[in-house]
């Protein structure tokens, strides 16, 4: 995992299109792509071939070694937006934020790029990575905050998710991502890119 992170990383730099949109489809800031470790396969590994020119998704422990990898398609077309390693379970995404002992309150949104971006915003986050991808075992990991902020998607799998972690969780809060703008889905991301950092903080009351 770790020379496939490595190589993809190293690509990124040379591929204007996929830091185009990580930058300005997402809104993440160099600082926030270098962090995360975020590439592309521009010149894939054995194995990999089927998601050439997708951006690369590290999972990283504490000390950023590499536990798994996701891929996100760059642009339309047919067929699943993600990939993930065959086999491979699933995984909270920047899970080692929870081992910070400062923390009375995590947020959950959903997805890797909700979580990177919220993050970039002063808020602490845990990637659910799909909605349908809540494991009720992970409910340990954050018995001991204060506070579960769901930050959730405004759309009925966002609001079934959020539901499956309340059933697992006493101390979580629903925070729907209402749509920032007509026609614009409402997730973190898009509040963010439209509005700003200050919008999402306020949701949360800790502008």
């Amino acid at each position: 995992m770790e020379k496939a992170t490595s190589r993809y990383e190293r690509a990124l730099n040379s591929e204007r299109v996929a830091v185009d949109y990580l930058m300005n489809s997402r809104g993440l800031t160099k600082e926030t792509i270098q962090e995360f470790r975020l590439g592309v396969v521009a010149d894939p590994l054995p194995g990999h071939e089927h998601v050439r020119g997708w951006i690369s998704i590290p999972y990283l422990t504490p000390d950023d070694s590499v536990v798994s990898l996701r891929f996100r398609r760059l642009g339309d077309g047919g067929g699943s937006k993600y990939l993930s390693i065959a086999g491979d379970a699933p995984r909270l995404f920047n899970a080692k934020i929870l081992n910070r002992g400062d923390l009375t309150w995590m947020c959950t949104p959903e997805g890797e790029f909700d979580a990177m971006i919220a993050v970039q915003c002063g808020v602490p986050a845990v990637g659910i990575p799909g909605a349908q991808s809540w494991q009720r075992r992970w409910y340990r990991l954050f018995t001991h905050y204060n506070l579960v902020c769901g930050l959730h998607d405004d759309d009925e799998a966002g609001r079934d998710l959020a539901h499956k972690i309340a059933e697992s969780l006493d101390n979580f809060r629903p925070v729907p991502m209402t749509a920032p703008a007509p026609g614009v889905k409402g997730d973190v991301t898009n509040l963010v890119l439209h509005q700003g950092p200050d919008a999402l903080r306020k949701k949360l009351v800790i502008a």
